[in-house]
């Protein structure tokens, strides 16, 4: 017996659909795009019902990558333009300019303040225990200080 399975427009309309709903469990914002490939396949067949299904499957995996590569590259390239407030997430950051005092001497260049409940590591010039330091940076989790005028 000899089967012959020949894929009609709307099975790639359907599997189109299909990926673009699967893309709400999965959402990568990479289903969406091969399903928007199947859909161009679909509409392909349908005005040009004699295309052999190879040529199905290179439009379908084409506009497929060509959609995911031209998204991604659309999608990140102000990846790296530069912010009005670079540190926004970083909690460390949003110290600097504050003022604390000194829980522990600095004293050659290491010692410690408390901010909140939470004794921090601070570096800068040697002070005495209990002077008011302006925090000026941040290295790691250490913070950079300096004496408040």
């Amino acid at each position: 017996m000899n089967v012959t399975v020949s894929i009609e427009f709307w099975h790639w309309l359907i599997f189109g659909t299909l990926l673009m709903a699967l893309e709400v469990l999965a959402p990568a914002m990479v289903l969406m795009w091969f399903g928007f490939g199947a859909m161009v396949a679909g509409i392909a067949l349908w005005v040009f019902p004699a295309m052999p299904l190879g040529l199905q499957i290179l439009i379908f995996a084409l506009v497929s990558l060509v959609s995911v590569f031209g998204w991604r590259k659309s999608r990140f390239r102000e990846e790296n333009v530069a912010s009005d407030s670079p540190d926004l997430n970083n909690r460390l950051h949003s110290h600097i300019g504050k003022e604390y005092v000194l829980t522990e001497a600095i004293i050659n260049g290491r010692g410690a303040m408390r901010v909140g409940d939470t004794a921090w590591r601070v570096r800068g010039a040697d002070l005495p225990a209990g002077t008011r330091v302006r925090v000026t940076g941040v290295d790691g989790v250490i913070f950079t200080v300096e004496k408040s005028a």
